[in-house]
């Protein structure tokens, strides 16, 4: 009976079409920041760990000389000003998820590709929370073009920090910033596909690489900039 009710809480819809959620659902969706730094925090001292093992087995006669010269200008602070951009598109991307929650399950399946929730206009003073809303289709070459891009949306939504910190990792570490790189193109080529073809959930795999190639990238540019501050010194 139990399990009956969960799933039929899981599927049920309101009359405007958007699922059911239960008042402990609705009463979780706000941001928590603490979390979400935690999580970040999480995140970043992986990736620099395993940029801090990776820096030695790339580091050559050219990258001493990179810190060198990085130390002469004194450029630790950019590098640091790098992974704080970073950091900061990637709190961006994760503070709408609290409210998401609050208008989607998890098992909402391709209803959570919608970036966007919309209601139909009526010509009548109608109560905004029982219009009738509008979302991405989900099945046929239409569902898959629509996945196809939220991926690319997602792409776009993040790159700005891929960016700086690939350029400014690539300086001092150009190999490991390549392997790096390499790992990300592969993931968000992944999550594309998965998305498209299969649906919400299979595009996890492709998401957790290029993620964690990102942090790897962004550790390494911390570590770039520990060496600039300490050769500065």
């Amino acid at each position: 009976a139990a399990t009956l009710a969960t799933s039929m809480s899981s599927s049920a819809v309101k009359s405007d079409g958007m699922p059911l959620m239960t008042p402990e659902e609705l009463a979780s969706s706000k941001p928590q920041p603490l979390k979400t730094l935690t999580m970040m925090g999480a995140a970043t001292a992986i990736g620099t760990s395993i940029a801090f093992g990776l820096s030695f087995f790339t580091t050559s006669p050219a990258t001493e000389r990179a810190i060198s010269v990085a130390a002469e200008y004194n450029l630790a602070p950019l590098f640091l000003s790098g992974v704080v951009l970073a950091k900061a598109v990637a709190w961006v991307n994760f503070y709408p998820l609290a409210y998401k929650s609050g208008v989607m399950k998890r098992k909402s399946g391709n209803l959570r590709a919608n970036m966007h929730v919309y209601k139909v206009l009526s010509s009548e003073n109608e109560d905004e929370s029982k219009a009738a809303k509008v979302v991405l289709c989900e099945d046929g070459n239409e569902g898959k073009y629509n996945r196809a891009n939220r991926s690319l949306t997602h792409m776009t939504e993040t790159i700005a920090g891929q960016i700086i910190t690939t350029l400014l990792a690539g300086v001092v570490y150009p190999t490991a910033t390549l392997v790096c790189t390499i790992g990300w193109a592969t993931g968000r080529i992944m999550h594309q596909c998965g998305y498209a073809e299969k649906g919400y959930g299979s595009h996890g795999t492709g998401f957790a690489l290029s993620t964690l190639a990102s942090e790897v990238v962004s550790g390494l540019v911390l570590v770039a900039a520990a060496k600039t501050a300490m050769a500065t010194e």
